[in-house]
C-alpha cells in the first residue's frame, strides 16, 4: 500500500514519486509523471491554471494490484470525468463508484481516500480541481443557490460525490483535452479556455438539468446494451468493418438511433469511435515494434498509410514511425 498524504492541493501530484517517476523536460508545458516499468504503463500529466485550477489528464494500466491512500486538510471540489476503466473508490468512509462516461461533482474536506488499481486494467480520467472558495469564485462570487451549493451539499460531512452522464458536449470537450495533453506543442490559453468551457458545461447540467442540452436520453429498454454491443463489433472488425446500416441491423437499431446513442453514451460518432479504437489499437502496435507503420496501418484498417500517420500525430502528437523507433531503441 502506497500513502500519501499533502497539506496543499498542489502537492499530491509530486507525493506519486514513491512509484511515479518524474520526467524533467522543460519543453513540456505540462509536468509529467509516469509508471516505472516495473510497475505498469502510463502517466499522469498536470497543468495548473490560472483562477487556483489545475487540470489532471490520467491514463495508466498496472501490473499488479496496489492501493493508494491519500490524505488532506484542505476543502476541495473536483470535477471528474472517467473516459475508461472505472471503479469503486472510498472517500472518507463512503463508497461511490465511478463508471465510464460519467462525470462526478465531488466536495471533499479533511479528505482520507483509498484507490484500488486493478492488474492490467486501462484507467484513463481528466479532473479538474480547485479550492472550495475558489469553486464559489466561479458559480457565483457569493451569490444565488449556486455559491452557497458547496456548504449545503457537503453540509457537516467530509465528503460528497454527485454523478451525471457525459453529454454529447462534455464528452467531446474531455476528449478534446485529453488528445491535446498528449501533444508536445501545446497553447496554455487554448487548455485554459477549453477548461473553462467544460467546467460552463458541467455546471450548467449540475444546477440547471432542465436546460441541460443532450441530457435527456433516447435510450430505452435495452437500447444501451445495444449500443455497447455495435462498438463491441466494431472493435472485432476494424480492419474491415460493416456499414452504419449493417451495424445497425446486426444490433437490432435503427441507423438514426445508433448514431444518436452513439453520441449520447461516448460522446462521439460511429465513425469517431472506430477511429479512436483503431489508433489506440495501432499504438499498442507500434510499442511493440513488431510491425512497420504500414503493415500497422493496413492491420487496423487504414488503406492509407499517409492518412494513417496524419491521424496518429493528430491524437498523439507524435508520428508514428517516431514512435516505433523508440520502442525498438527500448527494447
Amino acid at each position: 500500500m502506497v500513502h500519501i498524504e499533502h497539506r496543499d492541493m498542489h502537492q499530491h501530484f509530486y507525493q506519486y514519486k514513491p512509484f511515479l517517476e518524474m520526467i524533467d523536460d522543460h519543453d513540456l508545458t505540462m509536468e509529467v509523471l509516469r509508471l516505472p516499468e516495473h510497475v505498469g504503463e502510463g502517466e499522469v500529466r498536470r497543468l495548473i491554471l490560472r483562477g487556483g485550477m489545475e487540470l489532471c489528464i490520467t491514463e495508466y494500466r498496472m501490473r499488479d494490484e496496489r492501493v493508494t491512500t491519500f490524505k488532506g486538510s484542505e476543502a476541495l471540489v473536483e470535477l471528474n470525468y472517467c473516459l475508461e476503466g472505472g471503479g469503486l473508490f472510498e472517500v472518507s468512509g463512503r463508497r461511490f463508484e465511478v463508471k465510464p462516461n460519467e462525470w462526478q461533482l465531488l466536495l471533499m474536506k479533511d479528505l482520507y481516500a483509498v484507490m484500488k488499481h486493478e492488474p492490467d486494467r486501462k484507467m484513463h480520467f481528466l479532473g479538474i480541481r480547485m479550492k472550495e472558495s475558489d469553486f464559489r469564485e466561479y458559480v457565483g462570487a457569493g451569490e444565488g443557490e449556486e455559491a452557497t451549493a458547496v456548504p449545503r451539499l457537503r453540509g457537516a460531512q467530509p465528503f460528497y460525490a454527485a454523478s451525471r452522464p457525459m453529454t454529447p458536449e462534455i464528452g467531446a470537450v474531455v476528449r478534446e483535452l485529453a488528445a491535446r495533453a498528449r501533444q508536445e506543442t501545446m497553447p496554455r490559453l487554448y487548455m485554459e479556455s477549453k477548461t473553462l468551457e467544460l467546467l460552463l458545461l458541467s455546471l450548467r447540467q449540475y444546477f440547471l438539468p432542465e436546460d441541460g442540452r443532450g441530457a435527456k436520453s433516447i435510450l430505452r429498454g435495452n437500447d444501451l446494451d445495444k449500443i455497447k454491443r455495435a462498438k463491441a463489433v466494431l472493435r472485432e472488425k476494424m480492419d474491415s468493418p460493416p456499414t452504419l446500416l449493417q451495424l445497425a441491423r446486426l444490433v437490432g437499431l435503427n441507423d438514426n438511433k445508433l448514431k444518436l446513442g452513439f453520441k449520447e453514451v461516448f460522446g462521439n460518432t460511429v465513425f469517431g469511435v472506430l477511429r479512436e479504437m483503431r489508433l489506440e489499437q495501432a499504438k499498442l502496435c507500434l510499442e511493440q515494434g513488431t510491425m512497420n507503420v504500414s503493415e500497422t496501418a493496413y492491420a487496423v484498417g487504414y488503406s492509407n498509410p499517409g492518412h494513417f500517420a496524419e491521424a496518429f500525430r493528430r491524437k498523439y502528437g507524435i508520428q508514428p514511425h517516431t514512435l516505433l523507433h523508440r520502442a525498438k531503441i527500448s527494447v
